[in-house]
């Protein structure tokens, strides 16, 4: 698996119309605290709806950013959360700083498609059927995806040649794999045959740098897979980020239907 160019996430190595996303920058750490704190209370709610989880999803996800991006606002907005919202925060932080080590700014847009991944339930049901099976905690299996192709909406090759949501190489599938390598369930369950075989059920952190040779990959994964242990409603809000791509002239929303759908620039 080899990672490509962009933010906040790994391709082998994601908005634009109705998605919730908006791209409007706060400048004030009460404001950003607020906006978080809004935010989580919609992805930990009970009873919270489709397009309301998707706003709240899509809010966090660029209010995380903005923090990410902007190390005077992270102190001051932190002080200011709630103490869940705050641990999420420091999840999401330590992930996208471990990503910037590995991930570099591209000249050019990907030859990619991004696609509507299945539905959350749907998706989930997948993790957890793998993880029964070869005792790899589903957390791990959800983060991996949401790595490496925000839970599928990525659709395309790496530069070393990894396919499918969990992207694999060619030769690692002809191993571990069993179906189809784009099918979101057969690439589930290679992921965790793949994970299982390499030790993962005693150390997962050192079969994920058999996934991944890279120490800041396994610092994201295992972020965003504690995260969800720690709280089981953070998997919903992972499910709706988009897929963010860094240029050297900007950060763009990818959104579903690219490239017939133009990406859309991020403020800066």
């Amino acid at each position: 698996m080899l990672l490509l160019g962009s933010v906040g996430l790994g391709c082998g190595a994601s908005h634009a119309g109705n998605t919730g996303m908006g791209t409007r920058r706060l400048t004030d750490p009460a404001q950003l605290a607020l906006e978080i704190d809004r935010s989580q209370a919609v992805i930990d709610g009970a009873s919270r709806a489709g397009a309301s989880l998707r706003r709240a999803a899509g809010s966090q996800q660029l209010t995380f950013r903005q923090l990410a991006d902007r190390r005077p606002l992270r102190r001051l907005t932190l002080a200011r959360l709630e103490p869940g919202s705050r641990t999420a925060a420091r999840a999401a932080l330590r992930a996208a700083e471990a990503l910037s080590k590995i991930v570099p700014a591209e000249r050019r847009f990907p030859n990619w498609r991004i696609v509507a991944p299945p539905a959350p339930n749907k998706l989930l049901s997948y993790f957890h059927a793998a993880a029964g099976i070869y005792k790899i905690p589903w957390q791990y299996l959800a983060a991996v995806e949401l790595v490496e192709t925000r839970m599928g909406r990525i659709r395309g090759l790496s530069p070393a040649g990894a396919r499918g949501p969990m992207q694999f190489m060619p030769a690692t599938w002809a191993q571990y794999g069993r179906g189809s390598i784009a099918d979101q369930r057969d690439s589930i369950m290679a992921a965790a045959r793949f994970l299982k075989a390499n030790d993962g059920g005693r150390d997962i952190g050192r079969a994920l740098l058999h996934y991944n040779p890279s120490p800041s990959y396994v610092v994201a994964v295992e972020s965003y897979a504690q995260e969800m242990r720690r709280d089981e409603h953070a998997f919903y809000g992972y499910y709706y980020w988009q897929v963010l791509y860094r240029t050297t002239k900007g950060t763009f929303l990818l959104p579903v239907g690219y490239p017939r759908v133009r990406p859309k620039r991020l403020p800066s």
